[in-house]
Formats: C-alpha cells, sequence, structure tokens
C-alpha cells in the first residue's frame, strides 16, 4: 500500500496538471500577448503529448522496471515544472508544458498496469474505478485548485506546487518504491519508424485543426495539415497489423468488445476534458467572474466524479456494460445539451449543477469502459491495451476540445472567440455526438460478457 500510495500521489500530480491551466488561461493570453488559439495549447498540447508518449510505455513496461520507468516520469514532470517557473515566454512555457506531460505519459499508463495486474479479470471494473479516482478526478478539480492559487499568488504557483510534489514524490521512490512490475525477457526492438509516424500523423492532424480555429474554416493549410495527417495514420495503422512487434497492437481492435469499449472511453474523455477546459472560459469570459469562482463551479462535479468512479466500476464488475452505456450518454447528452441554453445571466448554481451532472455520465463511461475492454485481453497483452486505451483517450479528447473550440470561436461575435452564442453551438455539437454514441454502444456491444478469468 506505501508503494501504491507513492505511485497514485505522483501520477494524481500529473495528471491534475492536465486542467489546471484552464483557470490561468485568461490571464496568461493577456500577459504573453496571445489569443485563445495558441492559449489554449497549454491544455491541448499537454494532454496531445501524454497521449503520444502513452503509446511508447507498452514498449517500456516490458523493457524497464515500474520504479526506474516511475522515477523517470516524476523526473521529467518535475523538471518540466521548474522550467515553467522561469519560462521568459510563450514558446518556453508550452515547451515546459510539453516536458511534464512526457512525464505523465509514462505515469498515467503505468499505474494502470500495476493496478490490473493485481486484480483478476472478474474485478477489472474495481480496480479501473480505483485508478478512476486518479484519472478522472484530478484533472476534474484541476481548474479550482489552480483558482485559488491563481487569484492569491499568481499562474507561477501552479507549477511551484506540482513541482514540490514531483520532488517530495521522487524523494520518497528512491527511498521507499519497489518493483511492482518487473521487466519482462521480452527482446522486441523498438519500432522507431511506427514512432515516428505516429508523433508525425497526429502532430500534423493538430496542427490541421488549431489552423481551423485561428483562420476561415477549411483554409488551404488546414486542409492540407489534415490530410496529410490521416494519409501518415493509414500508413501507421497498416504497419502495425504486419510488422512482427508493433509499437501499438491494433491488432486488439479485431475483438468487438475492444473497439466498442475503447470508442465509448474516447466519448468519455471529450466529455470530461471539453467541459473542464470550456466551462471556466465561459464563466470567466462570459459571465466575467474570477478564477477562483470558476473553479468553485466546477468542484461539486469533481467532487461527485472521485465519489462516483469506484461505484460504477463495481457496477461493471455487477451487470455488465450495457446498463452504465445507456446511462451514461444519456446523462451525458441531457447535461451538455442544457448547457447548450445557457448565458450571462444564468445562475452559478445551475451551471455547477449541469457541470455535476455530466460527470455522472463521464463517470459511468470512461473508467468502467477501460476495465470492461481489458477483460477481453490475455494477460501478456495487458499493457498494449492500456496504451492503445490511454493514448487513444487523451490524443483523441485534445483533438476534440481544439475541435469545440474552434466551432465555438467561429460562432462568436467577439475577438477572443468566447461568448454565450458560440458556446451553445458548441455544446449542442458535443450534445448530438454523445447521442450517436449511444446508439453505437447499445447496437454494437456484444451481448454477452466475455468469461471473466480468475
Amino acid at each position: 500500500m506505501l508503494v501504491l500510495g507513492i505511485m497514485v500521489t505522483g501520477t494524481t500530480a500529473a495528471c491534475i496538471s492536465q486542467s489546471m491551466m484552464t483557470a490561468a488561461l485568461p490571464t496568461i493570453m493577456h500577459e504573453f500577448s496571445v489569443g485563445a488559439t495558441f492559449g489554449q495549447l497549454l491544455t491541448t498540447g499537454y494532454i496531445f503529448t501524454l497521449g503520444l508518449i502513452s503509446a511508447m510505455t507498452a514498449y517500456l513496461v516490458n523493457h524497464v522496471g515500474s520504479k526506474k520507468l516511475f522515477l523517470v516520469s516524476m523526473l521529467c514532470f518535475t523538471v518540466g515544472c521548474a522550467a515553467a517557473l522561469v519560462a521568459p515566454n510563450y514558446p518556453l512555457l508550452l515547451a515546459s508544458r510539453l516536458l511534464q506531460a512526457g512525464g505523465a505519459g509514462i505515469a498515467l499508463p503505468l499505474i494502470q498496469v500495476v493496478a490490473l495486474s493485481v486484480y483478476p479479470k472478474s474485478e477489472y471494473g474495481k480496480a479501473m474505478g480505483l485508478v478512476g479516482l486518479i484519472v478522472g478526478f484530478a484533472p476534474a478539480i484541476g481548474p479550482t485548485v489552480s483558482g485559488f492559487l491563481i487569484d492569491l499568488w499568481g499562474w507561477h504557483s501552479v507549477f511551484a506546487v506540482l513541482g514540490a510534489v514531483g520532488l517530495a514524490v521522487i524523494v520518497a521512490s528512491l527511498a521507499l518504491l519497489k518493483d511492482m512490475v518487473h521487466a519482462g525477457n521480452d527482446h522486441a526492438r523498438f519500432d522507431a519508424l511506427s514512432g515516428i509516424l505516429y508523433a508525425v500523423g497526429f502532430y500534423s492532424i493538430l496542427v490541421g485543426v488549431t489552423e481551423l480555429e485561428s483562420g476561415v474554416a477549411l483554409s488551404a493549410i488546414s486542409c492540407i495539415a489534415l490530410a496529410v495527417g490521416v494519409v501518415i495514420i493509414a500508413v501507421f495503422v497498416r504497419r502495425q497489423l504486419h510488422v512482427e512487434h508493433p509499437l501499438l497492437k491494433l491488432s486488439c481492435f479485431r475483438d468487438r468488445t475492444f473497439t466498442v469499449s475503447t470508442i465509448l472511453v474516447m466519448v468519455g474523455q471529450m466529455g470530461m476534458m471539453t467541459g473542464a477546459v470550456m466551462v471556466p472560459l465561459f464563466v470567466q469570459d462570459v459571465q466575467m467572474q474570477s478564477a477562483t469562482v470558476s473553479g468553485l463551479t466546477i468542484l461539486p462535479g469533481a467532487i461527485l466524479m472521485g465519489f462516483l468512479n469506484p461505484i460504477t466500476g463495481r457496477l461493471l464488475d455487477r451487470y455488465g456494460p450495457h446498463p452504465l452505456i445507456a446511462t451514461g450518454c444519456a446523462v451525458l447528452a441531457a447535461g451538455t445539451l442544457a448547457f447548450a441554453l445557457c448565458d450571462s445571466s444564468t445562475p452559478a448554481w445551475v451551471v455547477t449543477v449541469l457541470y455535476g451532472v455530466r460527470t455522472v455520465g463521464v463517470s459511468c463511461l470512461m473508467m468502467p469502459m477501460t476495465g470492461h475492454a481489458c477483460t477481453v485481453l490475455d494477460a501478456s497483452d495487458i499493457a498494449q491495451g492500456t496504451a492503445i486505451i490511454t493514448s487513444f483517450r487523451q490524443l483523441f479528447s485534445s483533438l476534440s476540445t481544439s475541435i469545440f473550440i474552434a466551432i465555438m470561436a467561429h460562432a462568436s461575435s467577439n475577438a477572443i472567440g468566447v461568448d454565450a452564442f458560440g458556446f451553445g453551438v458548441s455544446f449542442t455539437v458535443l450534445a448530438a455526438l454523445v447521442a450517436a454514441a449511444f446508439v453505437f454502444g447499445m447496437v454494437c456491444m456484444p451481448k454477452r460478457r466475455p468469461e471473466a478469468a480468475n
């Protein structure tokens, strides 16, 4: 429990850092004279890099002991925090954030592999529910914590606190941490070409999406970048299905349960991060409230998510995926659509309640479906499964957040690209996608659960 406690503390700091910049965005945008398009890269770029690095962890887990791997992750994260404290301009601040994300990209899949190695398949829902305390609760509470820190001591204090936690975890790890997952005897070489294709392909797509935010819709640059990215990812997928030792074992998607579950996980993550990024912007820039108020507005929902994740995990073990899919998608779609009706005069308690409603839906989808996806995998493929799900979840939530911010920016009538109408249009589109996920999940998820093996 001591070893797990140390790993949970460090991973929580890395996960909470995903969304802590959202409350600081207005201040940083003014200080460095950047718009919402580039400002939000401090969050979406972090998530994007986390997703890219997560893809490498299946190889790393099989070749490096969990203690060394965790220490490397915390070192990257802590050095990134220190660099952000002294960053004199926006490009260096963004680079510091990406270094932090590199550490988080290792720690997040690693803690899931450790948890799944402890529990039998019949209790994977319980295992992912416990991990959900980190994965779900930490990013959700990030804006609340950062709101307090920013209003009291400025945005630099966010990195000071995170760096101090990271340093304490490193010291504790050196003294007390033991290997929970040992390096195996797998002598497969790292497929560097696959890593390059994966990174370049998704980076090109991110460039295209970011261009959509700042320029005219479907501009030449955005179309070319998106097309190049899609082609490169297609080449990457083909390579993974034919090489002997793939970077990501995409053959796991031949199992329908794994495929449908992973897509629903991505929908849940998309719903969570879109709300965590856009609701604070709405509260601060539309309703003209402080960073502290924006953080307090979503605090109850964050606490509720942390409370619900272990419960929904146990419900998966007992009743299977279909009740959770139906409840999660319906509640998330209803809460999102109701958010689309909010404006500058909407009372704070209404925004708080609606955010809480949405977290109920997210908690039914994200971590339970992660556990359900892994029940169909062999023990030797658990590291690959968690790497695939974590990487895809983070990458697509980053891209989708950028897309919904782009929709809001193009629908808004002011210079900063944030107003009530644009916010409503963006959330209406999101609600429609969640409704489509409901139909997809209920129809395509196999009716019978895989046999649980102890």
